[in-house]
């Protein structure tokens, strides 16, 4: 028993010095999980120090820090989920606990109604949070750690009512400390603890991960998906839509007169330009240089044709103040049956992309356009 009080501490310190380590990589609720785990080791601390300190101080110490663990788990849970409540109504729960503890504690001195005030206002530091975002969990990993904190609350209500009613609690705190009570909380908060402490290092884990992979998938300068997003989103397979592919004319000339600064610029506004009011399922990617291919879903060649259309007059009608007129030429293609991948349907729109740049540019062409099909003077313009 003794030993177990000296490893538990230990324990729940180093899960407190990983969370905050962690907390470099994913700030939102890495950090809270590590307070709340170092607070919950600094409490469980209190039962093995000396005996000179007397007990009564040493349960008030106690309770101050678990009260504080539960809301910083409470906090962590609501990063976790991108929810946000106010928090002085917690900070109210924290101060009534402690001043609850030092009243039973220190005045009544009884460890029984001690326990029972911090126990009940702990869990409510932490129930709070894990309602609020009961509706929001995203798959098994949250949903573990959701289920992990509401066995920390049901533990500490179950506990209690179930001493209260065998009458078990010890009558003073320095028996308390040595008792089977103390003993039995510290193994089921153990077991629980890191139970959930184990499920929020996965769900921090598994944001971290999702981060540094969005940021692999994704183009530092426009923010879009770039080859490879574009790949894991849209190439999997193949289902039926439709393809633009779309080029910024003249963009040597853009880079010679104005700096390569100028043109950076100018791709990342035309980048602002083609995700502008676009569907939520539309898959818009950057794959090098100045060129910018978008997936429509579900979309006809024709209606497509339109949405390049829009795209195309929104880009001429923008402000180029810094360059100068700023146009853009598109490639249009749809899925077909016999398609094996999506990159079939991109090299198709690039071949039309190809014929709008022959046909003068600052225009719309399908993969069932030729040359040919342009009107006489187009074509003589192009020869």
């Amino acid at each position: 028993m003794d030993h177990f009080a000296f490893l538990l501490p230990v324990i729940f310190c180093v899960f407190g010095l990983t969370f905050l380590f962690v907390g470099r990589h994913e700030p939102r609720s890495a950090p809270w999980w590590g307070f709340g785990y170092l607070s919950a080791a600094l409490g469980f601390i209190m039962p093995v120090l000396p005996e000179t300190i007397p007990g009564p101080f040493r349960a008030l110490v106690a309770d101050t820090l678990f009260l504080l663990a539960l809301s910083f788990y409470g906090q962590g849970l609501l990063g976790q989920f991108r929810r946000i409540l106010p928090i002085w109504p917690r900070a109210l729960i924290v101060v009534i606990g402690v001043i609850a503890s030092a009243v039973s504690t220190l005045i009544v001195q009884s460890p029984t109604l001690a326990l029972l005030a911090n126990d009940l206002l702990a869990s409510l530091c932490l129930a709070v949070p894990a309602i609020a975002v009961l509706r929001h969990a995203r798959g098994v990993a949250e949903r573990l750690l959701l289920a992990a904190a509401f066995m920390v609350i049901l533990d500490a209500l179950v506990r209690n009512i179930v001493m209260t009613l065998l009458n078990q609690n010890p009558a003073d705190f320095d028996t308390f400390l040595a008792s089977p009570y103390a003993f039995f909380m510290q193994v089921t908060g153990t077991l629980i603890g890191l139970l959930l402490a184990f499920a929020a290092l996965g769900c921090v884990t598994l944001e971290v991960i999702g981060r540094y992979k969005d940021v692999a998938d994704r183009d530092s300068m426009t923010g879009l998906l770039n080859r490879r997003g574009f790949d894991r989103l849209a190439g999997r397979k193949t289902p039926m839509g439709a393809v633009i592919v779309c080029d910024i004319d003249h963009f040597k000339r853009i880079n010679d007169r104005h700096g390569h600064a100028a043109g950076d610029d100018v791709i990342a506004e035309l980048a602002r330009l083609l995700a502008a009011g676009q569907a939520a399922d539309t898959v818009l990617a950057r794959f090098g240089g100045e060129e910018f291919v978008l997936f429509l879903p579900d979309l006809t060649i024709a209606a497509a044709v339109h949405v390049a259309e829009a795209l195309k007059a929104r880009i001429g009608s923008a402000d180029w103040s810094q360059t100068g007129p700023v146009t853009a030429s598109f490639g249009v293609a749809e899925t077909r049956l016999g398609d094996l991948s999506i990159y079939e349907v991109v090299a198709r729109a690039d071949r039309a992309l190809y014929g709008a740049k022959l046909a003068g540019r600052n225009r719309v062409f399908t993969e069932n356009e030729r040359l040919s099909d342009l009107h006489p003077e187009q074509a003589r313009a192009v020869a």
